[in-house]
């Protein structure tokens, strides 16, 4: 658990010595909105937060699905022809689960190294640095750390990109080309998805989020749908009957039933955090409908704010692993989202009160329900 408790740490130390050398630029993003998003985190304080969090993500070996990946990695050969013949490329087949991703490894191991940590490294780079650019491009100086800081705590990243690294990268590329979504460019978005779904084949349900995070924020459409997941959770188990049915002959057969009938749904207390910025997005609605033009990916946040809240919702009467997986493609825009909900919703003189306060609750958080079983020993042998 230390080494997580060092990742808050290392952004905390960061942050300071942002603060010393770049005092105006954090002054700046206080008054001026508009500006304030011109003017990004240096490249280099961005490089060394997440450089820390990518580091150990290529050091782990024994974290929760890592195991079956790197079991997987190294019972390829490295005859590349033999490997590749074998591979099955229908996504939705059992066999043909992730056909892209395997190829890659197959390529890695026969062309570049056998080194499942040389391995781990190349995709925790990857989706690391996709992640870090798109929160340095939206988000605001300092607020790049506040950021950083709740990928952390809402457990991006001990759930995802040291878990399950192989849907991560389907999430880590969509974070990435958001513009796809914001300047309406469907065709390219949908070739994105076509390419994702041989990664991993949830990446389906980014097509439905396209159309979720155009709406206008706090229309009726978005009502519908946020009445709609209410009385999905309310009548949860003939629904996802019904779910179960229509998977039958797929491959995730077994697995939804397997899901249901096993798992006791999303953590409640998971649910609560992720309710709260939809609702202070809803409270503070008149105010933040004077940024959607200067800061266009301001509505899509909103908008995925409600998703990922509604979809936990239902999530923590189902399955937290079936159902409480589909957020991870829109809980990112949370971390957008969080740092100008605490701008514009509170003045000067109350807000560092609701910073601290908020990070506070959000450390309890990340105790309470945090990375607790992955002991440090996971992480190259320490």
């Amino acid at each position: 658990m230390i080494i997580y408790w060092s990742m808050i740490l290392w952004i905390f130390l960061i942050y300071i010595l942002y603060d010393i050398t770049h005092k105006e630029d954090i002054a700046l993003t206080d008054y001026n909105l508009q500006q304030g998003i011109q003017r990004r985190v240096p490249w280099a304080y961005a490089f060394l937060v997440f450089g820390y969090f990518i580091f150990w993500a290529s050091m782990r070996h024994y974290v929760a699905d890592t195991t079956a990946y790197v079991a997987a990695f190294n019972n390829y050969s490295t005859n590349f022809s033999e490997e590749f013949s074998k591979l099955n490329w229908d996504p939705w087949s059992s066999e043909g689960k992730g056909v892209l991703f395997n190829a890659y490894s197959i390529f890695f191991k026969c062309f570049i190294s056998d080194n499942y940590t040389l391995w781990l490294s190349s995709i925790a780079i990857f989706s690391g640095v996709c992640v870090m650019i798109t929160l340095r491009k939206y988000c605001m100086n300092a607020d790049f750390f506040l950021a950083s800081f709740l990928f952390l705590a809402f457990l991006c990243y001990s759930g995802y990109m040291l878990n399950g690294m192989r849907q991560f990268i389907c999430v880590a590329v969509s974070f990435l080309c958001c513009d796809f979504i914001i300047t309406g460019k469907f065709f390219k978005f949908l070739t994105m998805v076509a390419i994702l779904i041989f990664i991993h084949s949830t990446a389906i349900f980014l097509i439905p989020i396209y159309f979720i995070a155009r709406l206008k924020p706090w229309s009726k459409l978005v009502w519908l749908f946020i009445f709609a997941m209410v009385l999905i959770t309310v009548f949860a188990e003939p629904f996802f009957g019904k779910v179960d049915e229509f998977a039958q002959g797929t491959s995730y057969e077994n697995d939804i039933s397997t899901y249901f009938k096993e798992d006791d749904g999303v953590n409640p207390l998971r649910v609560l955090f992720y309710a709260v910025p939809p609702v202070l997005a809803f409270v503070y609605r008149e105010k933040l409908s004077k940024y959607y033009e200067k800061m266009p990916v301001l509505s899509l946040c909103v908008n995925l704010s409600v998703f990922t809240a509604s979809v936990y919702l239902v999530g923590m009467v189902t399955s937290g692993i079936f159902i409480g997986r589909l957020p991870i493609y829109s809980e990112l825009y949370d971390l957008i989202l969080i740092p100008v909900l605490l701008r514009i919703c509170f003045n000067e003189n109350n807000r560092k009160y609701v910073y601290f306060g908020y990070v506070a609750v959000l450390l309890l958080y990340y105790y309470l329900t945090g990375p607790t079983y992955y002991h440090s020993d996971y992480f190259g042998g320490f």
